[in-house]
């Protein structure tokens, strides 16, 4: 089962956001226990936001030729990775940041590993990062 809501506060009350929601959450029984897995669905812009930090990090180095090896290895820098080991040895590979394969949390920690990355890299602040960010956008 899955379904999306707020919750309210001060008395933290689990609100749907949309009918097919609150007909999921009446199939739940009361006085029962369940265990919730919690996720915050992405942020389209903050994806957006992500892929101009990117392309600025890209267009101020001159190693890589393609933004997309670029993409792979900032991702790969910041840790998202997979490691498997073959007879031959390790092959790394980077892990999706489709928005159905990492929600908004581990997002947020991926912007901030690459975004300190692309500043160590290109001696630029962090505040002039989000300066050109704002700009760029």
């Amino acid at each position: 089962m899955e379904f999306f809501a707020n919750i309210s506060k001060p008395n933290y009350q689990i609100l749907p956001l949309y009918t097919s929601d609150q007909e999921e959450l009446i199939k739940l029984k009361q006085n029962t226990e369940y265990k919730f897995v919690v996720t915050k669905p992405r942020n389209y812009k903050f994806h957006k936001k992500f892929f101009a930090l990117l392309n600025l990090g890209f267009q101020n180095q001159d190693k890589l030729k393609t933004f997309e090896e670029y993409r792979i290895i900032k991702t790969m820098q910041s840790g998202f990775f997979k490691m498997i080991i073959t007879d031959k040895g390790k092959v790394f590979i980077p892990e999706s940041i489709s928005f159905c394969n990492m929600d908004e949390i581990e997002f947020e920690t991926l912007f901030k590993t690459v975004m300190e990355i692309i500043c160590t890299d290109t001696k630029i602040t962090e505040k002039e990062v989000i300066q050109e960010l704002i700009n760029f956008m």
